[in-house]
C-alpha cells in the first residue's frame, strides 16, 4: 500500500514573512560580500563577512529549530 505524503502549509502573520524575507536577504548579501572580498584578495574583509554570513546562518536556523514545534 503507498503511503500519502501531504505537505501542510502553515498560515502565518505577515510580518513573520517580511522577517523571513529580510533574513533570506540579508544572509544572501552578506554571503555575496564575502566572496566578493575573497576575490579581490581582501583577507580582513572577507573573514569578516563570512563570520557574519555563518552567524546569520546558525540563528536563522536556531530560530527555525525553536519554532518548528508550533
Amino acid at each position: 500500500m503507498a503511503e500519502k505524503y501531504t505537505l501542510e502549509v502553515k498560515k502565518r502573520v505577515w510580518y513573520e514573512w517580511a522577517l523571513w524575507a529580510l533574513w533570506l536577504f540579508s544572509t544572501v548579501s552578506v554571503l555575496q560580500n564575502a566572496v566578493a572580498s575573497a576575490a579581490e584578495l581582501e583577507p580582513r574583509a572577507a573573514v569578516i563577512s563570512w563570520v557574519t554570513f555563518f552567524v546569520l546562518l546558525i540563528a536563522g536556523g536556531a530560530v527555525w529549530f525553536m519554532r518548528r514545534s508550533k
